[in-house]
């Protein structure tokens, strides 16, 4: 095992702190030099992993990256193609004769097929089995995973019994220790097993025929971004099954390769000793990736387990074999991943890099090796395809630097010098070519099952300027990555897999997921410098069922929408490994910016996404279309980012993710919908409830958030005031399930129309939304043109009827905003609440039209007070005029001033939405001739109100024509014993005397509304003249409207549901009716085919729609012959299916012929169906042998 001691943390921190979660594999474009096609037969013959930077397809017998998943071959990495074919060689000696094989398609070998040895290839069992970290324990990968184990993979036995069972004890969906799970390395798990079984006379080499020779191949990586996401590691378990041999000596491993860096034709190669592994660069720019070329390495971290005498152990007896008790000089190591642990092997050492050998295509004389010896010889290394020696010295492909160390290079290491900075130190490649390269192992013995683990890693280096610095680049990152293994993969918990649910309805598709334990997900290691949180989500929708960005030239996924967490981070940038910095991630807009404190919450914390039409035509959705949906995750290591802008760390704004690993994405697998799949109890759009009560403008509507818990009961939202509430209309409502008396909400102020937004508690499957609203009147524009008739001289124009100037209308209370109130009034407001708003009518007539309370300024107080004094003027004496001016229309009976005079106006209510219509009291105020006023008792605003004064205060209390409303004007007040004086003051208020309530009709509430500034006021109404010598015309009239109502307690909603959401039994009926097959007449292909790579458009098939979830669909021919017979038991969806197909197969699973056909679709419940349709098969091109 090799040691790295000395890791650059700085380099460490951000590597180790992307080993993350998996997002499902995709395929993406491009293609091999020799433009192979290897298209495999079917999608279980092969994956693709595409879960970090690389993009690695491979297949079940042994090829990497030369495997066309149907867009094209090749390794790639940045979208452009850096490994042709990858694979390996295998040598050895059966009783001193020499054998080789291996896999490495660019060489035309390929002696392996999948399977263990002596199983038939076909066997469903011989082929790849995939595990993700991201689907859940005790899944269906996991159950699939018995078939690996009955053929040789290996498990973790958590209750010790010898046997793979996946059951979940406890029931908590969590594997725990005590519970088996499969063999899953890193974030996402490719295995399958091969051998050697190919007939010789198939074989480049046909004087090898199989040896019995098995290999269980396990591809692994990580779900990451960064550094990790660099990498791929391969184990390759080697087993001889003793059918040809009980052992096979001097055995030797070459992990081989035809890298192809962009452009094939200008590649280098070289070794490094130090870290056993071999690599591939440029060392000047390429006409693919430019001039900072990635440069590709593969490494062996774990070697061979061998036991050598005098090496690895202390040979007591002299057998040649390790005994117990005898003396360990070296340890060897088996990594089997984190859940397996590692084996510790005393006595004896894992192999190293023992050679390096580089050939080139077709070249004459160390080209591709054509027979066993060649291949040996290569593997020996430091060897030509005769077997002829390679000198450093004189060797025409490379140079030594300085030429003087030639005669000490160790020939089997082929360029094992360091190329970075050119031209280099030591052996150095100088001929650029198609290259091939083996990093080679050996020798070791292959006893009969006696399995010899070997595990390889591909690793690719960029350099941010130059190519040849990619080689430097690509070792730092090996360092790295054998850190990680020989630490048997550290790292902090991923975050929770996202729980999601589909659901289709009427013209839309639902796909809700909950947050609670994303948004609460936090990873640290103080060791690794990680502190991890999760940033966000988003959703993308696929064309096909795969997740390539496009296929065929066409595009393949859309991104449909964007959830950020709320905090201080906005756009998140990224350091490229070509020195570029990238916005990989912006922030969401609008709703979609997500309150943690809402979405951390079990009970509340939920999305759904709901899809109207088809993402890519734009056009309506499509009844039984496949579409196809992933959800990413995406996290920041807060220590691996800084602000964009180098402010403090927590000041909002964009963040950089500097060392390129700190952001991080882990996507679901792909996730399938078809839509009107649920026809029977679809989904529920957003619903409108039934205003049933009240006046309120507002609206209720409900979501249903979980159909199974719909009960068919009705129910009310109500409202209720609050009064505490001064400031602002702040009503709160009620949530009652009516049908059986329940208070499910007693009150909420949560007013979230939203109806995207399904976050919040559910209560039995609903989430209400309630409209906010706030109650308003009509602005300034509106009671402008409110007034008529719409020629009269007096009104003022629209410039001049402007709060700023104190005309217009105002409500008189605090809890609704309105334009700038009047100043004299101060901060002062009325007692009214929102609830007693209502329209007015200011009509006006005769000089003696109406009757109002006079309100005087400036009469009564000291020199200061009486400023801002406004009495009852039938509180002034004679001695309140004294050095202030006269007072016009005078008690001279009671030397007063009159209180309740002559007006040319009335003020009634008129409000057509509560339906009610009724005079109102009115007062007006008057100021002293000091201070430029005009106290005749005549209602005269003049040019300016704001200096008069005379504004006009409309009281929520009817009118009384003999102005004996004592609360408005105060006076003598009876308190039992005596009596006392209070004049009321309109803009302060006044205070009634102690005693007075209950006395004389004078009331609690009186006393309070006595103190308020502006009484009971509902409306302060200011009025002027254009110029002087306008005034109003009798018949003129002004309303003063309300625009929106508030909730009031006369206020309440309803609305029912169905049980479950189903529909009821006579639309279930109408639904079978209407059963249907499609396409009709099928025509050779079905094009939901396509939606599939793994669906052969040469199998299609026809579906029946619309079927109740128990039915039986028997399929005849014309004749009256019974062809097949299908039940719910055949949905490829479940019971609950609607829809079923038809693989145009019999009973006996031959295909049928062309020609019409008749199906009986029978329910139990709705009855009989009869359909007839047509088919027309494919013609079939069938293989020659």
């Amino acid at each position: 095992m090799k040691k790295i001691s000395v890791i650059l943390q700085n380099t460490l921190i951000p590597v180790i702190a992307v080993l993350v979660l998996l997002s499902s594999v995709t395929f993406a474009a491009g293609d091999g030099k020799h433009n192979r096609n290897r298209i495999p037969k079917s999608a279980a013959d092969f994956f693709v992993f595409n879960i970090n930077n690389l993009y690695m397809p491979l297949d079940n017998k042994g090829v990497i990256a030369d495997v066309d998943p149907g867009d094209g071959a090749g390794g790639k990495y940045d979208g452009k193609v850096f490994l042709f074919s990858g694979g390996f060689y295998l040598s050895g000696l059966h009783n001193g004769d020499l054998w080789a094989n291996g896999v490495l398609s660019a060489s035309r070998i390929e002696d392996y097929q999948p399977g263990p040895v002596g199983s038939i290839q076909t066997d469903g069992k011989n082929r790849m089995y995939i595990l993700n970290v991201n689907e859940p324990a005790f899944g269906a990968s996991w159950l699939d995973w018995k078939d690996a184990v009955s053929i040789g993979a290996d498990f973790y036995d958590g209750d010790g019994d010898g046997v793979y069972n996946p059951v979940d004890k406890n029931g908590n969906s969590i594997w725990d220790a005590d519970e088996d799970r499969p063999d899953l390395l890193g974030d996402v798990t490719a295995w399958c097993v091969y051998n050697d079984g190919v007939a010789k006379a198939l074989r480049e080499w046909t004087d090898v025929p199989p040896k019995g020779i098995e290999i269980h191949q396990t591809v692994f990586g990580f779900n990451s971004k960064g550094v990790v996401g660099n990498m791929l590691f391969v184990r390759y378990r080697i087993i001889n099954k003793g059918t040809v041999a009980d052992k096979f000596d001097s055995v030797y491993f070459s992990v081989a390769a035809d890298p192809d860096l962009g452009e094939y034709s200008d590649d280098f190669v070289g070794c490094d000793t130090v870290i056993s592994a071999g690599y591939v660069y440029n060392q000047t720019a390429d006409a693919q990736f430019g001039a900072n070329c990635p440069a590709f390495l593969m490494d062996f971290f774990q070697g061979p387990i061998v036991y050598i005498p005098g090496v690895t152990f202390v040979d007591a007896n002299s057998n040649g074999v390790f005994d117990a008790g005898e003396t360990t000089l070296d340890t060897a190591y088996n990594t089997r991943g984190k859940a397996i642990g590692r084996d510790t092997i005393p006595g004896a050492k894992n192999l190293p890099l023992t050679s390096f050998t580089q050939y080139m295509q077709s070249h004459p004389t160390h080209g591709d090796p054509n027979t066993k010896t060649e291949a040996r010889n290569y593997m020996i290394g430091g060897k030509g395809k005769a077997g002829d020696a390679v000198d450093p010295c004189t060797w025409a492909f490379g140079t030594v630097y300085p030429a003087t160390a030639c005669a000490t290079t160790d020939a089997k290491f082929m360029y094992s010098g360091n190329p970075d900075p050119l031209p280099g130190t030591g052996w150095i490649n100088t001929t650029p070519i198609d290259q091939r390269q083996m990093s080679n192992t050996g020798p070791f013995v292959l006893e009969k099952d006696k399995p010899i683990d070997i595990v390889a890693a591909y690793v690719v280096g960029r350099d941010q300027n130059a190519s040849v610095k990619s080689v430097t680049v690509a070792k730092e990152y090996d360092k790295i990555a054998q850190l990680i293994f020989d630490s048997n993969f550290p790292a902090p918990p991923p975050p929770p897999p996202v729980v999601y649910s589909t659901k289709t309805g009427e013209g839309f598709i639902d796909l809700t997921f909950e947050t609670a334990p994303t948004v609460k997900y936090r990873a640290i290691d103080t060791v690794l410098s990680i502190d991890r949180k999760a940033q966000g989500f988003y959703v993308t929708a696929y064309r096909t069922n795969s997740k390539a960005i496009t296929i065929s030239g066409v595009t393949n996924e859309t991104e449909l929408a964007t959830y950020s967490f709320s905090n201080f981070i906005q756009n998140i940038f990224q350091t490229k490994s070509n020195g570029g910095v990238d916005l990989v991630r912006p922030v969401a807009v609008g709703a979609r910016i997500l309150d943690t404190l809402v979405y951390m919450d079990t009970t509340s914390g939920r999305i759904r996404l709901t899809l109207r039409e088809d993402p890519f035509t734009n056009g309506p959705l499509v009844k039984g279309k496949e579409y196809y949906f992933a959800i990413t995750t995406y996290t920041l290591n807060y220590k691996a980012i800084r602000h964009k802008s180098n402010s403090a760390f927590g000041t909002t704004g964009d963040y950089l993710d500097f060392s390129g690993s700190g952001y991080e994405e882990f996507q679901t697998p792909i996730i399938r919908v078809v839509y009107g799949s649920n026809m029977y109890a679809p989904g529920i759009a957003p619903s409108t409830s039934t205003q049933a009560a009240g006046y309120a403008k507002g609206a209720v509507k409900y979501i249903v958030a979980d159909n199974e818990a719909l009960t068919g009961d009705d129910y009310a939202v109500e409202f209720f005031p609050d009064y505490n509430v001064k400031t602002s209309w702040s009503p709160s409502w009620r949530f009652l399930n009516t049908t059986k008396g329940d208070t499910l909400i007693a009150a909420s102020k949560n007013y979230n129309f939203d109806t995207t937004d399904y976050s919040g508690v559910i209560y039995q499957g609903i989430i209400p939304k309630v409209r906010a609203i706030t109650p308003a009147y009509a602005d300034v524009e509106a009671q402008y043109n409110a007034y008529k008739p719409a020629t009269s001289v007096w009104k003022p124009g629209f410039a001049e009827f402007l709060p700023g100037r104190g005309t217009g209308a105002y409500y008189a209370g605090a809890d609704v905003v309105g334009p700038g109130f009047p100043s004299i009034f101060g901060t002062g407001r009325s007692v009214i609440r929102a609830d007693k708003l209502r329209s007015i009518e200011v009509r006006f007539g005769a000089p003696n039209f109406g009757k109002a309370y006079r309100y005087m300024n400036g009469f009564v107080g000291s020199a200061i007070t009486k400023l801002t004094t406004y009495v009852y003027a039938g509180g002034i004496a004679a001695a309140d005029t004294v050095g202030d001016g006269p007072i016009g229309n005078w008690d001279t009976v009671n030397d007063k001033a009159v209180g309740f005079v002559d007006v040319p106006f009335q003020v009634w209510l008129k409000d057509t939405i509560y339906g009610e219509e009724k005079q109102l009291a009115v007062g007006i105020i008057e100021r002293s001739v000091k201070q430029k006023g005009n106290p005749d008792g005549v209602w005269d605003p003049g040019t300016s109100v704001d200096t008069t004064r005379e504004f006009i205060v409309v009281f929520d209390m009817p009118y009384d024509a003999t102005g004996s409303q004592k609360l408005l004007t105060g006076g003598i007040f009876n308190t039992g014993a005596a009596t006392a004086t209070a004049w009321a003051d309109i803009v302060k208020g006044y205070t009634i005397p102690a005693g007075a309530v209950g006395v004389d009709g004078i009331t609690k509430d009186d006393s309070i509304t006595a103190k308020s500034p502006l009484f009971n006021g509902m409306w302060v109404l200011g009025l002027e003249r254009r110029v002087a010598d306008t005034t109003f015309i009798s018949g003129d009239k002004w309303n003063v409207n309300i625009t929106t109502y508030p909730y009031t307690s006369a206020d309440k909603y309803t609305f029912s549901t169905k049980p479950k959401g189903e529909l009821t039994s006579a639309e279930q009926k109408d639904l079978f009716n209407k059963v249907n097959v499609f396409p009709n007449p099928l025509f050779a292909y079905n094009p939901q085919t396509s939606y599939d790579p793994a669906n052969n458009p040469d199998d299609p098939f026809v579906t029946f729609s619309n079927l109740p979830s128990e039915v039986t669909v028997k399929i005849y021919s014309l004749s009256g012959a019974l062809i097949r017979t299908l039940t719910q038991e055949n949905k490829l969806d479940g019971a609950a299916s609607p829809y079923l197909r038809w693989d145009l197969q019999n009973e006996a699973g031959l295909r049928v012929a062309s020609g019409m056909y008749i199906a009986i679709v029978t329910s139990p419940k709705y009855g009989e169906k009869i359909l007839k349709f047509g088919v027309i098969q494919p013609q079939k091109q069938l293989p020659r042998f």
